[in-house]
């Protein structure tokens, strides 16, 4: 993997609230917005200082775990990565994000996701791209043809939070990326304002979601975007929906979904649809991620890797071998002689189960391995389909 320019030298370190109006002065420049409320509260802030002690880039990152099926990944979200417009082109952004890996590997992280402004630049760090993200765009006269029944569709209340915990945890261990959040988190003002929940029949919650409601202007009605779906079936998720078409005055109707929604064949036409890769994720720790893993109770397998990543171990690719027997894994730091040898970014994709060996082998991303290792890799890994919504931190 070819090394890109950064600076080696750079000086980052965590910094406290005396400097945080200073970092934001350097985000709002760097993004040419306002910039006043970033960073600080729930994150924690990395700077970086040149030679002359002048702060001249930063992020922000907040420690947090990613269910990856029924495990909990521990794993750190960076986000606004920002560099001071008259210190760029010097390898600041890419120390400061060199050293922001090595910060959140002694931290515990073992996995980061970020919401990229490049994806080249940040796969050149070993952040790759395995989750994308399905935008469905359906005219609601299109919704109510659908047979689902129709419910009562009406904002949360306080009292909500534990069914809205429970129905957001059975939907993100289907899959990879989403983040673990406590029953207070739906709580938070700025969440409840936008939470919704379908009632039902007899008490209780069926289904509910994150919504955007706004004027489309002139009389036109209003534009609702379903931002999360929380639900536990195909059939609460589709009656969820209907609902919200039957709300006064809607025109247009927006679902940000998982790639793999059953709603993508649930209507007789759709308006528009489209897949949006816009989350990128990296495997901070190859040991310890597969450390964390819940396999299936009946799996029993043996896979050996060897991950290119010069980030982490610039001289000799790391080696681990993991062993999956009875719901837990053990993971040693040795290869065998059939390992599957790839770079970082080849890694997290499999890791996130955005590929499976087959497709990384015939992209030429992966090489090694017999028939055997490749299909216990992808028990291991692969199948669950890897998302992560916008209102997660990145």
């Amino acid at each position: 993997m070819q090394q890109p320019h950064y600076n080696k030298d750079l000086d980052v370190r965590q910094i406290g609230p005396e400097d945080l109006a200073r970092a934001r002065l350097v985000a709002g420049r760097a993004f040419m917005e306002h910039a006043e409320d970033w960073y600080g509260e729930d994150e924690t802030t990395l700077a970086g200082f040149d030679g002359e002690g002048t702060m001249v880039c930063v992020l922000g990152y907040q420690p947090e775990s990613l269910w990856w099926g029924e495990a909990q990944i521990p794993a750190g979200a960076i986000g606004g990565v920002a560099t001071d417009p008259k210190h760029k082109r010097r390898g600041h952004a890419g120390g400061l994000m060199v050293q922001a890996i090595h910060i959140l590997r002694e931290r515990g992280c073992c996995v980061s996701p970020l919401w990229p402004f490049s994806y080249r630049w940040y796969g050149k760090f070993g952040w790759a791209c395995p989750a994308p993200r399905l935008e469905l765009k359906v005219w609601p006269d299109l919704v109510r043809q659908a047979t689902a029944t129709v419910g009562e569709v009406r904002r949360a209340t306080a009292d909500d939070a534990s069914a809205v915990h429970r129905l957001h945890t059975e939907g993100a261990q289907l899959r990879n990326g989403q983040s673990v959040r406590s029953e207070a988190f739906w709580q938070k003002e700025d969440i409840r304002r936008e939470l919704w929940v379908l009632e039902r029949d007899g008490g209780g919650v069926d289904c509910s979601a994150l919504m955007l409601i706004g004027d489309l202007g002139r009389g036109q009605g209003k534009r609702i975007t379903v931002r999360e779906l929380h639900g536990a079936s195909f059939a609460d998720q589709l009656k969820f929906v209907r609902s919200v078409a039957d709300m006064d005055g809607v025109a247009v109707l927006n679902l940000d979904l998982p790639p793999d929604s059953l709603l993508l064949g649930a209507f007789p036409e759709r308006f528009n649809a489209s897949v949006e890769f816009d989350l990128a994720l990296r495997v901070l720790d190859v040991g310890q991620a597969l450390a964390h893993l819940k396999p299936p109770e009946n799996l029993q397998a043996t896979v050996s890797f060897e991950v290119a990543d010069w980030v982490v171990n610039a001289d000799k690719p790391l080696a681990v071998t993991v062993q999956a027997e009875g719901g837990q894994v053990q993971v040693s730091e040795k290869a065998d002689k059939d390992a599957l040898c790839c770079d970082i970014n080849t890694f997290t994709q499999l890791f996130a189960g955005g590929l499976s060996v087959a497709q990384a082998r015939a992209m030429g991303r992966l090489t090694g391995g017999n028939p055997a290792v490749g299909a216990s890799c992808d028990a291991l890994l692969h199948g669950r389909v890897p998302y992560r919504s916008d209102v997660e931190a990145g």
